[in-house]
């Protein structure tokens, strides 16, 4: 349930700090006209643990010291298609910190008192095959996030915030262009066969909503240990958030159009049928709507009447909808943390 984590590493020694900064490399720009350095920092991607996966760190001015940033699944066990619970993060921060120390030639601040600057946690729902994972995932790309600013992909939906960012992404097709080229050839093609059949949500929490979320000026690692507390958060966002206009009661087109016209006048419930159709089950005659066939105040109007009549998704349009909202659910069974039959070929060859 948890993938990416930054940290905040704070120092207060500036000597030390400078000392530390010759382990990075350094990036500046400088001014042409006069000559003066418009920014510098310095950072690095070093490969650590025993997967040799890249960890970030950058030196930053404000706040003062460094941030370090890193996937803990795939420092842990070498990949991120398997997932790691929380209470799992201290004796694997533990590891990452005494690796920095040694990579630094320093003895860093504790790690239980690094301050956490941004979290992503995540959930896998483990499909029969990999049609099926493919059939869930056009099934919540037809799902609007109202003032989240919607990015659509073949593979992937992404709703973007200022504060947080909802991901939902078929795992095979990110693990083949990111990772599966990364590991051991007879490990990926394991990890892509289980990858296939996944569909991860994922939501990114940076440090302002942590603190709302958390309800304390700084979030640590001790606050994000918890498996209940992350289940709860992952739950809260897919339920709450996403699904809050989704009515999951679904029902026939006839159903529908007798909804319509009992709460509406016959030219507003036409108008809103034919919105409901074009909108939600056409992509070509969305994307005309949204590009401007209507501006945002009335698409926005005309979701909040279907939502507040009750109108859900239509079985006639979508025979399986149902069945794939059971499956979308935290806690679920079909949800996957290590893969029961994975083997790591790393410790069979050695």
């Amino acid at each position: 349930m948890i993938d990416t984590v930054k940290f905040l590493i704070p120092m207060t020694d500036q000597t030390i700090i400078d000392q530390l900064k010759h382990t990075l490399k350094r990036f500046k720009k400088d001014d042409m006209k006069t000559g003066e350095i418009e920014f510098e920092f310095f950072s690095s991607n070093i490969e650590l643990g025993s997967y040799h996966r890249t960890v970030a760190i950058k030196s930053t001015e404000l706040p003062l010291g460094f941030f370090i940033e890193f996937s803990a699944p795939k420092y842990s066990k070498g990949n991120n298609v398997e997932m790691i619970y929380p209470h799992e993060l201290p004796e694997i921060v533990a590891k990452l910190y005494d690796e920095l120390c040694t990579h630094m030639n320093y003895k860093l601040p504790d790690f239980n008192l690094w301050p956490v600057y941004r979290l992503d946690v995540c959930y896998n729902w483990l499909f029969k095959d990999e049609s099926e994972a493919m059939y869930a995932m056009n099934f919540l790309r037809r799902i609007d996030y109202p003032r989240k600013k919607k990015h659509t992909y073949d593979t992937s939906v992404m709703y973007q915030g200022s504060a947080y960012t909802v991901k939902f992404y078929l795992k095979g097709a990110e693990f083949k262009v990111n990772d599966s080229k990364k590991i051991e050839f007879k490990r990926a093609v394991n990890l892509q066969s289980w990858a296939n059949r996944i569909v991860r949500f994922e939501v990114n929490l940076k440090k302002t909503y942590l603190q709302q979320t958390f309800l304390v000026d700084k979030v640590y690692l001790q606050n994000i240990i918890d498996d209940t507390v992350i289940e709860q958060i992952l739950k809260y966002y897919l339920e709450d958030k996403v699904f809050k206009y989704l009515n999951i009661n679904s029902m026939t087109d006839e159903n529908i159009k007798q909804i319509l016209f009992e709460n509406f006048t016959k030219t507003k419930s036409m108008r809103l049928y034919q919105f409901y159709k074009g909108f939600f089950f056409d992509t070509e005659i969305k994307d005309m709507l949204i590009s401007g066939g209507l501006n945002r105040s009335t698409i926005y109007r005309y979701k909040t009447d279907l939502k507040r009549v009750g109108v859900g998704i239509s079985l006639e349009k979508l025979p399986e909808s149902k069945n794939i909202l059971e499956q979308l659910v935290i806690p679920s069974p079909n949800s996957q943390f290590n893969l029961i039959d994975y083997v790591d070929y790393k410790i069979l060859e050695a």
